[in-house]
């Protein structure tokens, strides 16, 4: 799982909006989408509107401006992106800056298509589909969804705020500047954001006052050091700290409020369940694929069998190396989950959890080297680290990459630190995680997986398909990355690693089944933990994650089955186009190239 901002869905990121009556916002952005129709007429010299934005010329002369007006509408989700010239403002999101949001993204949606899609460029053409499902989307989750009115996890400054400690976008005393500028109206801006707050869904508020708990700790100690080591003055250091502790306590206040609300009986709750209509909408927006969530739904069904009778016919043949004494069982996933079972009790052990994932990703940069799998760039820094506390409370590990605008960011893989983690559970969790797994999951999130992409993507020459991140290209890929390790020989083609191979790619499958069933065909927590743990073989640590990702998420994990369905289909079909001249390579530099474009405009480039 790569790392969410908030990272890729800019459509809810960070909901602190901008202060603005929604009339004068409505009518200064009409003025601004006026004064960009007049500029695209003086730049191609023409009598009429349409004339004038068919050149490829006038198209990116519209990119670069809308840039940077958007990230001044959208501070929040600029700084994850490493764009810095925002950085200190934060919006306050009440209802008129969310109108005001959704009139942003209307005006712009009229003005590009005042461009005549079939005059540009192939690449341009990208760029269009993605702004329009960008503009469409954004619309849709402000004025149809409403996530800001039942999600209070949408609220969360810790994020943004690491990012503004961290990021090297400029030196400590200016981004410290920065810091104490941004939080300067933290208490108005979590006053405004439970005042949006409207039936909330019991998981999300759970979810809420978790991460805005963790995210006091970006307030702390490491923060405090660094304010005594900086140049500030003495004013500047002290006003920086008073603002610290106006943010604790406005954290501290939303968390309060959370908690007294679940605490109210009279208090009025919604269900977490999107339900079929909304979820449908959701996959159309968030995937970008031909296929509808029902037809994926189908194919992961078929493909959890396909996988059944491989695994089988694996762990039929390790069974006398690990249940040589046993009889076999007659039921097929029993044999299965038996020759599993043996295998996961090789992990690691808490201490040398992280430790472990370090050589692992030594290991796997070295074979993609030595296998000249891609133009691998070892510049770039890459550091395993514990995963910071604000993150937490989602999954074992994530990815967190390069931001577009910051080069020279360092790409983490995060991981949980699972000594301060219950026995039991962390038992638990390793057994998902063995020996042979662990591979798997460093391949999706680490190398050549999330953090080389992301690495490829904030080089991306492109700035509108490096920026707007389609997720399921993303996942798609970092699951692409397991299969395509094992085909060229990573662990030597050993059966334990094959069967845990299938294994994971059931889980794959099985999050489709799970998110699809879950919101679609209201199935209990009793029906997934039966599909999970009879028919997927997982630990009850990863059945409990998964539930609770299921609960507090909608079609992010349809994203990695699809997404990697659509890239081995595009390299099928890029293969036979080129024939003799076909490199895996190739392929590969090519597919990256076009940032995080969606799988189905990157097939529209690749086989034109």
């Amino acid at each position: 799982m790569m790392l969410i901002p908030p990272m890729v869905f800019f459509q809810y990121i960070s909901f602190p909006k901008l202060f603005y009556h929604s009339i004068h916002l409505f009518m200064r952005l009409k003025k601004i989408a006026a004064g960009i129709s007049l500029l695209l007429l003086a730049a191609c010299g023409t009598s009429t509107q349409k004339e004038a934005t068919n050149s490829d010329a006038s198209f990116d002369a519209f990119k670069e401006r809308f840039m940077d007006i958007y990230w001044k509408q959208n501070p929040s989700a600029a700084i994850y992106i490493g764009y810095g010239k925002y950085c200190d403002t934060l919006k306050i999101p009440d209802s008129t800056a969310f109108a005001g949001d959704a009139a942003f993204n209307k005006l712009y949606l009229d003005s590009l298509h005042h461009f005549l899609y079939d005059d540009l460029s192939a690449n341009n053409k990208i760029d269009y589909k993605i702004l329009e499902n960008q503009f469409r989307s954004s619309i849709w989750y402000i004025d149809t969804f409403k996530i800001q009115q039942w999600d209070p996890s949408s609220y969360n400054i810790g994020g943004e705020c690491y990012e503004i400690i961290t990021q090297n976008f400029a030196p400590l005393d200016v981004r410290l500047k920065i810091l104490s500028k941004h939080i300067e109206h933290a208490d108005e801006f979590y006053k405004a954001a439970f005042q949006m707050i409207r039936q909330p869904a019991r998981e999300h508020t759970d979810l809420a006052i978790a991460q805005n708990k963790g995210s006091m700790s970006v307030f702390g100690d490491a923060l405090i050091d660094s304010i005594k080591k900086s140049s500030l003055s003495i004013a500047e250091k002290d006003t920086l700290r008073k603002r610290m502790t106006i943010t604790a306590d406005a954290i501290n206040d939303y968390v309060y409020r959370l908690k007294k609300l679940l605490d109210d009986k009279k208090a009025a709750f919604r269900s977490y369940r999107t339900g079929a209509e909304l979820f449908n909408q959701k996959f159309k927006y968030d995937i970008v694929t031909d296929y509808s969530a029902k037809e994926i739904f189908d194919k992961a069904v078929a493909a959890k069998n396909i996988y059944h009778k491989e695994m089988y016919n694996i762990a039929n043949e390790l069974w006398s190396k690990y249940c040589g004494g046993t009889a076999k069982p007659a039921d097929s996933l029993l044999l299965i989950k038996m020759v599993i079972d043996k295998i996961a009790l090789h992990h690691a052990s808490p201490q040398h959890f992280v430790d472990t994932v370090k050589k692992q990703v030594s290991d796997l940069q070295h074979f993609i080297i030595a296998k000249d799998l891609f133009n691998y760039d070892t510049s770039f820094p890459l550091q395993v680290r514990i995963m910071p506390a604000f993150m937490s409370g989602v999954s074992l590990a994530s990815a967190s990459f390069p931001p577009p605008y910051e080069k020279e960011a360092v790409t983490y893989y995060n991981v949980s630190d699972l000594t301060a983690t219950p026995a039991a559970k962390a038992e638990s969790a390793l057994r998902e995680y063995n020996d042979y797994t662990l591979q798997i999951l460093s391949m999706h999130e680490a190398m050549p997986g999330h953090c080389m992409q992301g690495v490829y993507n904030s080089k991306s020459p492109d700035i509108i398909q490096s920026v707007f991140q389609n997720g399921a290209m993303v996942e798609g890929w970092a699951v692409y990355t397991q299969r395509m390790m094992l085909e060229n020989g990573w662990a030597n083609n050993a059966p334990e690693m094959w069967l845990m191979f299938y294994k994971w790619s059931l889980r794959e499958c099985c999050n489709v089944i799970v998110d699809y069933g879950i919101h679609c065909m209201d199935y209990s927590k009793e029906d997934v933990v039966k599909l999970l743990k009879n028919e997927a073989f997982q630990e009850d640590a990863q059945i409990d994650e998964k539930y609770h990702r299921a609960t507090v998420s909608q079609v992010q994990l349809c994203s990695y089955f699809t997404g990697a369905s659509e890239i081995f289909a595009l390299r099928d079909e890029y293969k036979n186009k080129m024939g003799d001249k076909f490199s895996l390579k190739n392929f590969h530099e090519k597919f990256l190239s076009y940032g995080s474009a969606p799988v189905k405009f990157i097939k529209e480039m690749m086989m034109q």
